[in-house]
C-alpha cells in the first residue's frame, strides 16, 4: 500500500463523517480540546464534505471492532454514525495491511482516524481553514494535535516497515514529517498539521508493549556490548595530554624506558663509586659525596612522579588523565617530565665520566680473579684485559674438539678428495627429486589459501553450499555522473534513460564458449523463475523505457514516481519485473542525510549462478561483460563508471604477477651479480693486474647461485610430489629466503678457506708450503659448519613448526622453506664445497676464471712471489691429511701465522670491533635498544589487521577506483544469512516464535537478535513472517476448493480461506505444510503483497520436510578492514549465544575469518619458531646462556619489526605474518655466527675479547653475505609498481635487513661481552680425554 493510498484511507473517513452543511467558519482560534462539545464538519454534498457547524450524534451504534475500545463514549456522544463507521471498519481491515507488524501503532493510528470521524469535540481540534465561497467545500484543514500526541505516535510506528519498504523512522525524521507525509495530501481537502498543547491528545500505546524488536527499538533487549562480542579496535585506551590523546600503554613505555636508564646509570655509577678504583675518587669522603648526590638524584626522580600526582590541580584549562584515572595539571605533568629528563642527563653524564675516569686508572685495577671487587662491575662493562691483539692467538692453550667439528673435519676431508664424484652426486639427486616439479599446482582460491579446511568458516560454507548451493557469481557497476552541480541526485530522467540503455545492451550480450552460444539467461540466478535477477533501481519501472517516459510526464516525474514506491516496494507495479522488490539500501549509494531520493550513485548487480562445471563458461561471459562495460565506461558523457566482475580480482592479481616479473628478475640479478663478483678476492690488490683474472671467483659464486636455485627446485620437487600446493607468496618469498641464508653461509665458507689455505712455514720440513685444497677445506668445515649447520637446522626447524598451524597458506610455506633451507645447507657442504676445492685448484695453476681451461703465461709478470712475502713465513704446523684419521688425531702447534684479510675485515678488527665494544658505546647501545624494544612493543599493540584488496591490486587497475566507490559510497554491506539447520519443527507455535519477528513473537528470537545488534542491517528478510502474514489475509491470498486444492477464481462461492488459524493466529500445523510450497511460488498482486515467490531459495524442502532454511540480512556499510572483521566477530558471537542449532554464513566470512585469529596465530607461529630456535642452538652450541641470548636477540627483532608495522602502515595478514616467520630465519643468520664464533675462541680470552673476535672473525661475511646482498634486492624491489611488493615485500625486507644487522652486529656482540660465558658450556661432559686437538689456532 502506497503512500497515496494511505491518504485517500484518512480522507475516506472525512468523507462518510455525519456532519451537516453550515455556512460559517470558526475565524477564532481552536478551543482547547476537551471542553466544547461539537463537530466542524457536516454531512456530503457530491464528492467533498462541507463546513459547518453541528452538535455531535447520541447513541449510535457503531460498527464492531472499530472505535469500542479505546472509545466506548463514542457510542454516547459521537460525530458519526453506524453507517460511517462501517466504510471506517473496511477501510481500516486495509490500514492493518500498513501497520499490523506492530499492534501499538496500529491502534495508535485507529484511534487518530477514530477520533478524526467521530470524536464529539471535532470543531477543537480540526478547524477548516479555506472554504469555497460559492459551494462550501472545504479546501484545507487545520489539524490540530497535542505535541506529546504526535510523538508518541510516531514513536510507536518509526520501526514499522511495510510491503518491504524501510521503517518510517528512516523516510520520515520527525513527527512533522510523518504526519505531513502520511497524511497531508488527499482528494478532498489539504490537511495542515499544527502540534500545539491545545490540540487532540489521547494515550498512546508503546510500541515496546506488543510489538517485535524488528518493528520497534523499544521492544528490544539490550544489544550485546563491545567487550561480549570481543569487537576488534586497533585504538589502545587514551590518556590526554595537553588535548592530544595518547595510549596509556605508551605512557608505561616511556616511563618504563625512564626507570631502566636511571637504574642502569645509577646503578653504573654506584658500582664503580663504591667497589671500583676511580681516579679522583680513591678517598672515602669523596664516594660517600658522591653516592649521596647520586642517591638523591635517582631516589628523586623515582618518587617525584608519584608524589606530584596528589597535588591539588590550579589549572582547570589543561589536564592530564594518568593511567590510573587521576588528573594532573598539564604544566605540572610538563615540569615533572623535563626534571625527569635532567635527572638521566645528569645521571647519565656522571656515569660516562666515571667509566672514563675508571678506564683511565684501568692499569692499576685488580686483575680479573683477585679478590677486589671492582673487578665484578668492571668486567660487566669493560675488558679484563688488554693484551696486544698480535699476540692473541699466540698465547692459547690447545683446546679438545668437539664430535661435531671432528665429524665436519672427516666429511670435509672426504668431500675434497673426491669432487667430481659428489658433484655428480648432487647433480643426480637434483635432477631426480626435482622432476617433481612437474607436478607442481599453483593454489589460487583464496578459500583454499587462507582459510583451513576444518575451520568454522569453510564448515559453514560447505553446509551453506549443500542446501542452497554456492553463492552467486557478483558483476557489479557503480555509477556517478560526471557533473555533479548539474545532478545532485542520480533520481532524474536523463541518467535513468541513459542506465536503462546500458543495463539493457549488457544484459544482451552473448559469447561463443566451447560451440555454445552463452547468454545471460544461460547464467543469471532466477529466484522467481520469471527471469535474471538484476538489482537496478531500473527495476522499480521494469527497465521499461516506455514507462519511464510516462512517469516523466506526470505530475512531479520520475522522482514523484519513486517516492511513491519508497514506501511500497511490494506492489506489484514497484517491483522487478521478475517480481523481486527493489531495495533502496542495495541499488542506490552517496545519500544525503539518510534519504534515498538524494541519492548520488547506480549500485547495477548481476547476479550469476555458480556452480562448480560452470565456472569457465561464467568466466568466458563476463570477459565479454567486462570488455563491453570497459568501453562504456571509456565513452559514456554522462557517467563515471567503476565496475567489477567476479573474475576481476583474480585477473588482475595474474597481471600484477606478470608485471613484477621483471622487477622480480632484476633484484634477483643485482644479487647474483654482486655474490658472483665479490667473493673474488682483490685485497691487497694485486701486483700483476692479470692476477685479477685468476683471483675472481665468478664462476664460484654464479655455481653458489645454481646450488640456491638447485635446493628450491628439489623443496618444490618433493613438495609437488607429497601434493602440497605452491602459492604465489611461495614463489615471492622463498628464493629471497633462501639466497639471504646461502649466500650468507658461501661468504663464510669461502672467507674462512681462504685465511686457512695461505703459505706458511713449516717447522718439520723448514720450507715455505701451501697446504693442500682438501686439507684446508677439511678444516674449513670443521672450524664453520658447525655454525653453518646451526643457522640452517635452526631455520628449518623454526620454519617447519611454523606449518602446526591451520592456515593453509602458511603451512604451504613452511613446508617448502623448511625443506629448501635444509636442502641448500646439504648441497652448500657437498656440491659447493667440492666446487671451493676445484676453484682453488684452479687459481693454484693460474688459470683463468669462467676460462678454467685457459691458463695465464704471464711469465715474469707473475704475482706468484705475493704469496711468498716474508711476512707469512712464520711457523707453520699442517695437518697430516695422509694419517689415518680415525687411529691418528693431527695435531698443531701452539703458534700461528698472519691470515689473509680483506678490507672489510680490517675494517671490523681495527675499527668497528674496538669501537662497539668500549664501555661507553656498549652502555649507548643497551639504552638504545631498550627503547627500540620498548617503542616495538609499544607499536606492535597498535598494527592493524587485514589486508585491503586496493594493496593487493595493481595501482593502475580499474578496481581501484571500484573499490573506492564500494568504501564511500554503498550504503549496505555485504548481505548475510542466517541459517537454521537440521530437522527443525516450523509448524510448532512456540518454535515459531523463536524465529520470527511478529507481534506475539519471542522478543529475543534470532531474528530480532540480529536485528539488534551492531554493524548488522535492521529488516532481515524473514520468509515465515511473511508466510505467517499470508495466512493471516485470510481470503485475501490463498483460497481452496473443498478438496484442497488451490482456487484461483476468487468468485467462486464454493471456495475457502485455505488456513484455519488457532488461537494465537497462526496456521495449523497441517495447513502449514500444504500450502508452503503454493506460498513459495505465488507472486504478489496488489491485494495480496506478502507472496513468497522471492522466498523460493530461501528453503530447502526435501519430501515435504524442511531440512534447512535461511533468513536473508544485511550487514550494515562496511567501509574499513576493522568494519568487516567485526562483522564477522558480531555474526560468529550472535550465533554462538543462541539455543538454535543454527550457522551465519556470508561469501566474506571465508576471507574475513582467518583475522579472528591472525594474532593468535602470528604469536603462536612466532613462538613456535623461537623455541625452535632454541633447541637447536642448545644442541649445538651446548651453551644454555648463548642459545638464550641469540633468541633473545632473534625475538627482539620480531617484536621490533611488529612495531615497524604500525609506523609503516603494514597490517597484519597471512603475508605479513609469513615475513614476520621468515624475519626470525633472516635474524638467526645475523646472530648464530657470532654466537658460534663467540663460543669457539680460545677459552683464556675475556669476555670482551672473545666478542671483539667473534665480531672480527664474522662480521664481514655477515655484512657482504647478508646486509649488502638484501639490500641491494631489497633496493631494487622499491621501484616495482605494485602496491603490495612496496608495502609487504620493500618495507618489510628493508626492516628485516636492518634490524638483522644491527641485532646481530650491534647488540649481540654487547649482550655476549656482559652476559656470555663458557661456565654453563655442555660439552664438557662430553670432552674426550684422548686424541684432541684445536681448530683454534688457526
Amino acid at each position: 500500500m502506497n503512500i497515496n493510498q494511505i491518504m485517500s484511507l484518512f480522507v475516506c473517513f472525512c468523507l462518510f463523517s455525519s456532519i451537516y452543511l453550515i455556512n460559517t467558519v470558526h475565524s477564532q482560534g481552536p478551543f482547547p480540546y476537551n471542553t466544547t462539545e461539537g463537530c466542524s464538519m457536516n454531512g456530503l454534498n457530491a464528492s467533498y464534505i462541507e463546513s459547518g457547524l453541528y452538535p455531535p450524534f447520541h447513541n449510535q451504534t457503531l460498527a464492531p471492532g472499530t472505535c469500542q475500545s479505546a472509545h466506548p463514549e463514542y457510542s454516547e456522544t459521537s460525530c458519526c454514525t453506524n453507517s460511517q463507521t462501517l466504510v471506517l471498519l473496511s477501510n481500516m481491515v486495509m490500514g492493518s495491511a500498513v501497520f499490523a507488524r506492530c499492534p501499538a501503532c496500529l491502534y495508535n493510528v485507529w484511534d487518530l482516524w477514530c477520533a478524526s470521524s467521530c470524536s464529539p469535540y471535532q470543531q477543537s481540534f480540526m478547524v477548516p481553514t479555506n472554504i469555497d465561497s460559492k459551494t462550501g467545500q472545504i479546501l484545507a484543514v487545520d489539524f490540530v494535535i497535542h505535541p506529546d500526541y504526535a510523538w508518541g505516535l510516531y514513536n510507536s510506528c518509526s520501526g514499522v516497515n511495510s510491503d518491504g519498504a524501510p521503517p518510517f523512522g528512516t523516510i520520515f525524521h520527525t513527527p512533522q514529517d510523518f504526519f505531513s507525509g502520511i497524511f497531508a495530501l488527499n482528494p478532498a481537502f489539504s490537511i495542515n498539521w499544527v502540534f500545539n498543547e491545545t490540540g487532540y491528545i489521547s494515550y498512546t500505546a508503546p510500541c515496546a508493549e506488543s510489538c517485535s524488536c524488528d518493528q520497534c527499538g523499544d521492544a528490544c533487549g539490550p544489544p550485546p556490548t563491545v567487550g561480549e562480542i570481543g569487537l576488534f579496535n586497533n585504538s589502545l585506551p587514551q590518556t590526554y595530554l595537553f588535548n592530544h590523546e595518547i595510549p596509556f600503554l605508551s605512557v608505561w613505555m616511556i616511563w618504563t624506558f625512564i626507570m631502566f636508564t636511571l637504574v642502569l646509570t645509577y646503578g653504573t655509577s654506584m658500582g664503580l663509586v663504591l667497589f671500583g678504583n676511580v681516579k679522583f675518587l680513591e678517598s672515602t669522603k669523596v664516594k660517600v659525596m658522591v653516592s649521596i648526590i647520586l642517591s638523591i638524584s635517582f631516589i628523586s626522580a623515582i618518587l617525584i612522579p608519584f608524589i606530584s600526582g596528589k597535588v591539588p590541580l590550579h589549572d582547570s584549562s589543561c589536564q592530564w588523565k594518568m593511567p590510573s584515572d587521576q588528573l594532573w595539571n598539564c604544566s605540572l605533568a610538563l615540569g615533572v617530565g623535563i626534571y625527569e629528563f635532567i635527572t638521566f642527563f645528569f645521571l647519565f653524564v656522571i656515569s660516562m665520566v666515571i667509566i672514563i675516569l675508571y678506564h683511565i686508572g684501568s692499569n692499576n685495577r685488580p686483575i680479573p680473579g683477585s679478590s677486589s671487587n671492582a673487578s665484578v662491575v668492571y668486567d660487566a662493562l669493560i675488558s679484563s684485559n688488554n693484551n696486544n691483539n698480535n699476540n692473541e692467538q699466540q698465547q692459547q692453550q690447545q683446546q679438545p674438539s668437539t664430535i661435531i667439528q671432528r665429524f665436519f673435519y672427516w666429511y670435509g676431508h672426504k668431500v675434497a678428495s673426491k669432487p667430481l664424484i659428489v658433484i655428480i652426486i648432487c647433480l643426480i639427486i637434483t635432477a631426480g627429486l626435482g622432476i617433481g616439479i612437474m607436478k607442481l599446482e599453483i593454489e589460487q582460491d583464496p578459500v583454499k589459501l587462507w582459510v583451513a579446511p576444518d575451520s568454522r568458516a569453510a564448515l559453514d560454507k560447505t553446509y551453506f553450499d549443500n542446501n542452497f548451493g554456492p553463492f552467486y557469481r557478483v558483476e557489479q557497476i557503480i555509477i556517478t555522473p560526471k557533473d555533479q552541480i548539474k545532478y545532485p541526485t542520480v533520481i532524474d530522467y536523463d541518467l535513468l534513460l541513459e542506465l536503462f540503455e546500458i543495463e539493457l545492451s549488457l544484459m544482451s550480450l552473448e559469447t561463443m564458449y566451447e560451440g555454445e552460444l552463452i547468454t545471460l539467461d544461460t547464467l543469471c540466478f532466477k529466484p522467481t523463475k520469471r527471469g535474471c535477477l538484476i538489482e537496478s533501481t531500473s527495476g522499480l519501472w521494469q527497465r521499461n523505457i516506455s514507462k519511464l517516459n510516462y512517469t516523466q510526464s506526470e505530475e512531479g516525474g520520475v522522482l514523484a514516481y519513486y517516492q511513491n514506491c519508497q514506501s511500497s516496494l511490494l506492489q506489484p507495479d514497484c517491483m522487478d519485473s521478475v517480481g523481486a522488490p527493489v531495495q533502496p539500501r542495495v541499488v542506490l549509494g552517496g545519500w544525503e542525510n539518510n534519504n534515498s531520493s538524494d541519492a548520488s550513485a547506480f549500485v547495477v548487480t548481476f547476479l550469476l549462478n555458480n556452480p562448480t562445471d560452470m565456472v569457465n563458461t561464467a568466466m568466458a561471459w563476463e570477459q565479454v561483460w567486462l570488455d563491453h562495460i570497459s568501453t562504456i565506461a571509456a565513452t559514456s558523457t554522462l557517467f563515471d563508471i567503476t565496475y567489477s566482475a567476479e573474475r576481476s580480482v583474480q585477473d588482475e592479481l595474474s597481471r600484477e604477477g606478470n608485471a613484477d616479473i621483471p622487477t622480480i628478475l632484476i633484484s634477483y640479478f643485482v644479487m647474483f651479480f654482486y655474490v658472483s663478483l665479490s667473493l673474488g678476492s682483490y685485497y691487497p690488490f694485486p701486483t700483476r693486474c692479470l692476477s685479477i683474472f685468476v683471483r675472481s671467483r665468478f664462476a664460484l659464486g654464479l655455481c653458489g647461485i645454481i646450488i640456491v636455485a638447485a635446493s628450491i627446485v628439489i623443496s618444490v620437487g618433493v613438495c609437488s610430489m607429497a601434493n602440497l600446493k605452491a602459492t604465489l607468496i611461495i614463489s615471492e618469498v622463498i628464493p629471497f629466503l633462501v639466497l639471504a641464508i646461502g649466500v650468507d653461509n658461501i661468504f663464510i665458507i669461502v672467507n674462512t678457506f681462504e685465511s686457512l689455505h695461505v703459505v706458511r712455514y713449516d717447522p718439520h720440513t723448514r720450507a715455505a708450503i701451501l697446504p693442500t685444497s682438501e686439507d684446508s677445506l677439511a678444516r674449513t668445515l670443521a672450524k664453520v659448519g658447525p655454525s653453518i649447520a646451526l643457522a640452517s637446522l635452526s631455520e628449518s626447524l623454526a620454519f617447519l613448526l611454523g606449518s602446526l598451524t591451520k592456515m593453509p597458506a602458511v603451512q604451504a610455506f613452511s613446508y617448502y622453506a623448511a625443506l629448501a633451507i635444509f636442502v641448500d645447507f646439504l648441497l652448500q657442504v657437498s656440491a659447493f664445497s667440492a666446487l671451493l676445492v676445484l676453484d682453488s685448484k684452479r687459481a693454484s695453476s693460474r688459470r683463468i676464471d669462467c676460462l678454467p681451461c685457459v691458463a695465464l703465461d704471464d711469465g715474469d709478470n707473475s704475482d706468484m712471489e705475493d704469496d711468498d712475502d716474508e711476512n707469512e713465513k712464520l711457523p707453520f704446523a699442517r695437518a697430516d691429511i695422509n694419517a689415518n684419521f680415525k687411529n691418528s688425531q693431527p695435531t698443531y702447534s701452539t703458534s700461528s701465522s698472519p691470515k689473509k684479510t680483506t678490507l672489510l675485515q680490517v675494517v671490523f678488527k681495527k675499527f668497528y670491533a674496538p669501537f662497539l665494544l668500549h664501555p661507553i658505546t656498549k652502555m649507548l647501545v643497551i639504552i638504545f635498544f631498550v627503547g627500540l624494544l620498548l617503542t616495538g612493543i609499544n607499536f606492535a599493540f597498535q598494527v592493524s589487521i587485514g589486508l585491503d584488496q586496493r594493496v593487493a591490486l595493481p595501482r593502475n587497475s580499474y578496481l581501484q577506483g571500484y573499490f573506492n566507490n564500494m568504501a564511500n559510497l554503498l550504503e549496505v554491506g555485504p548481505p548475510f544469512y542466517i541459517v537454521i539447520k537440521g530437522d527443525y519443527n516450523y509448524t510448532d507455535f512456540q518454535s515459531q516464535n523463536k524465529l520470527c519477528t511478529m507481534g506475539g513473537c519471542d522478543k529475543d528470537s534470532i531474528v530480532n537478535v540480529f536485528n539488534n545488534a551492531p554493524f548488522i542491517n535492521k529488516g532481515i528478510s524473514s520468509w515465515l513472517d511473511d508466510y505467517i502474514s499470508f495466512a493471516q489475509a485470510q481470503g485475501s491470498c490463498c483460497l481452496k476448493y473443498p478438496n484442497g486444492s488451490i482456487c484461483y477464481n476468487g468468485a467462486d462461492p464454493s471456495c475457502a480461506p485455505c488456513f484455519s488459524n488457532n488461537a494465537q493466529g497462526r496456521p495449523d500445523p497441517q495447513s502449514f505444510i500444504q500450502y508452503l510450497p503454493f506460498f513459495l511460488n505465488v507472486s504478489n498482486t496488489a491485494s495480496c503483497p506478502l507472496a513468497g515467490l522471492a522466498y523460493t531459495s530461501d528453503a530447502h524442502i526435501v519430501n515435504g520436510t524442511i531440512v534447512a532454511s535461511r533468513f536473508d540480512g544485511y550487514h550494515t556499510t562496511l567501509r574499513t578492514q576493522d568494519d568487516y572483521i567485526n562483522a564477522v566477530q558480531t555474526a560468529y558471537y550472535l550465533a554462538d549465544n543462541s539455543d538454535l542449532d543454527v550457522e551465519v554464513y556470508s561469501i566474506i566470512y571465508v576471507y574475513f575469518d582467518q583475522y579472528l585469529t591472525i594474532k593468535s596465530v602470528a604469536i603462536m607461529d612466532i613462538l613456535l619458531a623461537l623455541g625452535g630456535v632454541f633447541i637447536v642452538c642448545l644442541i649445538l652450541l651446548l651453551n644454555p646462556l648463548v642459545s638464550f641470548l641469540v633468541v633473545i636477540s632473534v625475538g627482539m627483532i620480531c617484536v621490533d619489526l611488529l612495531g615497524i608495522m604500525a609506523l609503516w602502515n603494514i597490517s597484519l595478514n597471512a603475508v605479513s605474518v609469513v615475513n614476520v616467520v621468515m624475519a626470525i630465519g633472516i635474524g638467526i643468520e645475523f646472530c648464530v655466527h657470532i654466537a658460534s664464533t663467540f663460543i669457539s675462541a680460545p677459552k683464556h680470552f675475556s669476555r670482551d675479547q672473545k666478542a671483539k673476535y667473534a665480531v672480527t672473525e664474522m662480521g664481514s661475511s655477515i655484512i657482504s653475505g647478508i646486509f649488502i646482498t638484501k639490500l641491494l634486492g631489497v633496493v631494487v624491489l622499491g621501484f616495482s609498481t605494485s602496491e603490495i611488493f612496496t608495502v609487504y615485500y620493500f618495507r618489510m625486507y628493508l626492516s628485516i635487513v636492518f634490524l638483522g644487522g644491527l641485532h646481530g652486529l650491534v647488540f649481540l656482540p654487547v649482550l655476549l661481552s656482559l652476559f656470555g660465558t663458557d661456565t654453563l658450556q655442555l660439552d664438557r661432559l662430553c670432552k674426550s680425554k684422548k686424541n684432541s686437538y684445536s681448530l683454534n689456532d688457526e
